[in-house]
């Protein structure tokens, strides 16, 4: 695979996840501090929130069959990342220039605004998301070469992180979230663009997809890729400290600048997760790694439970061994959906690449939903609210929701793995061979 193709994709990636971080890390921060809503406002907005992604779930896998179907000159997914581009980054800045509430009723008016732009925004983040991660297992029908793939994917979205961790916060202060926002949005689709015109789709689909109902029913009778999609729903614990890590600063240290050092030591745990993942899946098979991840990430966090937030190198210390593991199970559980689309094409001959990774969205964003509730639910029964000082028993509830419920949703992810039956090691001599009988059936004579 040429350089310049290995690392558009990853580029791209590193673009994509720009976007999507000054959104995820700083959108509850602009709405909580800017927007300065009240803890009924916070309570109504998690709840809307939560019901917002829970319904954009749900239409993942519909958009992720309609993606299957694609078929153009530059291939089934490549098209996606050049259309979807301009939509999110105008979506993007639009959810960051929220005016502020003057009373209780614009208040409500602020949250059905921020509904509607959400919506609108993962929409089109799906359109865009599912496409570029299906093209990590039709760039090559190489497994070893998919993983790096994904391992590069992931670790260029792991420096988009850092990027907005460590300068989001100054970046945001300085400038405001809006303008913060417009320039993230306009640099990170750009490079977005680069999926569309520096990759190759090497594993071609059937010149004609398959009917609608035919492609529902091979994801509905994909077991591996449920217990893929289930053990990710079931570890949204650790997601708390994404989705929260700043607000959290603020409460559990009172000070923003602190997410700097702990998101800082989280996603240098998760670059070096993901950089020593395909070393590790060389040794062992990808359900063993991802098995052993998940339960270490519930041991530390119950480590961190125990040792409080007394001491923020202690803190840190902790979430950067939690990130090593958490990268770890990114490279496992992407390459393990890439594994289920091969199960479906030596079951019927069909690839459902699109459909599967929208699966993996779905989960991910359901995975969001209850981190955003759990979370939410936390911080409004604290009683929190920016203007109002910050006592212990609000420090220490906040704290137990995102320590105790990461060891408890851990050890539940692991419950679907155990099941998981993929011959990983078998897998590309078998679609090798039948897609040579395939070749061999369709020849004339």
């Amino acid at each position: 695979m040429p350089l310049r193709e290995r690392l558009g994709h990853a580029v791209a990636g590193f673009g994509q996840n720009l976007v999507y971080n000054v959104l995820t890390l700083f959108l509850l921060v602009y709405l909580y501090e800017d927007l300065r809503l009240s803890s009924r406002g916070i309570a109504i907005l998690t709840v809307v929130l939560t019901a917002v992604r829970v319904w954009d779930a749900v239409n993942d896998i519909a958009i992720g069959v309609l993606i299957d179907r694609t078929r153009t000159r530059w291939g089934t997914f490549r098209p996606y990342p050049l259309i979807t581009a301009a939509p999110i980054a105008v979506l993007t800045t639009a959810l960051f220039a929220i005016p502020e509430p003057a009373d209780p009723d614009q208040e409500v008016r602020a949250i059905v605004l921020v509904a509607i732009a959400y919506l609108l925004w993962d929409a089109f983040y799906t359109l865009s998301d599912v496409p570029y991660w299906s093209l990590t297992s039709v760039m090559s029908p190489d497994e070893d070469e998919r993983t790096r793939i994904v391992s590069r994917a992931r670790v260029a979205a792991m420096i988009a992180l850092a990027v907005m961790t460590l300068g989001g916060p100054a970046l945001g202060e300085s400038i405001g979230w809006t303008w913060t926002a417009l320039i993230v949005s306009v640099v990170g689709m750009s490079l977005f663009t680069l999926a569309t015109f520096l990759t190759r789709e090497r594993v071609r689909h059937n010149p004609e997809p398959v009917r609608l109902r035919t492609a529902i029913g091979h994801v509905l009778g994909n077991r591996p890729l449920h217990r893929v999609l289930g053990s990710i729903l079931l570890g949204f614990g650790t997601t708390i400290f994404e989705i929260g890590g700043a607000v959290i600063a603020v409460i559990v240290f009172d000070d923003v600048e602190a997410f700097t050092l702990l998101g800082g030591a989280l996603i240098g745990g998760i670059v070096i997760g993901l950089v020593i993942a395909p070393a590790l899946l060389r040794r062992t098979t990808r359900r063993t790694a991802l098995i052993g991840a998940n339960l270490s990430a519930a041991a530390l966090f119950a480590a961190l439970f125990v040792t409080g937030y007394g001491s923020l190198v202690v803190v840190a210390t902790g979430l950067f061994l939690v990130g090593v593991t958490m990268g770890v199970n990114l490279v496992c559980t992407t390459s393990m959906i890439g594994d289920s689309a091969d199960v479906t094409e030596l079951r019927t001959g069909e690839r459902t690449d699109g459909s599967c990774f929208a699966g993996m969205t779905f989960t991910t964003k359901l995975n969001t939903a209850v981190a955003t509730m759990v979370f939410g639910t936390a911080v409004a029964w604290s009683g929190y609210e920016a203007d109002l000082p910050v006592t212990d028993e609000m420090r220490q509830l906040v704290w137990a929701a995102c320590t105790i419920v990461p060891v408890i949703s851990g050890v539940l992810s692991v419950l679907p793995l155990l099941g998981y039956d993929v011959d990983e090691r078998a897998m590309s001599a078998r679609l090798a061979q039948a897609r040579a009988e395939r070749a061999r059936d369709v020849s004339p004579g």
